[in-house]
């Protein structure tokens, strides 16, 4: 599976003894998007949902149900995916363990966060809450 989605790698400190190496705790926990607009279409409106968890082990696991943007190989409907991940302050890359390793930017204020990347050729903003 190929997501899209812009990879400094973050070293722990001690106030954090809970995060493996290049583990972010800002983006510890499961987080769902409320917004994502590519294209000039805002594709969680249009009834996709997309979920990701970043785990503290510098695991992650994302799913995808009624997938509007083509994000799931060869036109699938709900796909799901997990691999390992590292996290700076402002960019996180998934490895799910393929060639297919994602690097993407994003900022988090207070529980959202707030992604901007590219999509085959197509700049796309997506919203994520924390819950």
């Amino acid at each position: 599976m190929t997501l899209a989605l812009g990879g400094a790698v973050a070293g722990c400190s001690s106030d954090d003894p809970g995060t493996g190496p290049g583990v972010n705790p800002a983006v510890l926990g499961t987080w769902t998007a409320t917004s994502f607009v590519a294209g000039g279409n805002d594709l969680i409106t249009m009834g996709m949902t997309l979920n990701f968890t970043f785990n503290s082990d510098g695991t992650y696991a994302f799913a995808i149900v009624n997938d509007q943007g083509g994000l799931c190989d060869m036109g699938v409907a709900d796909c799901a995916d997990f691999g390992d991940y590292t996290a700076s302050a402002t960019q996180i890359v998934l490895d799910p363990g393929t060639v297919d390793v994602v690097t993407f930017n994003y900022s988090i204020s207070g529980t959202v966060m707030t992604v901007n990347t590219v999509i085959d050729g197509t700049s796309a903003t997506v919203t994520f809450d924390k819950l």
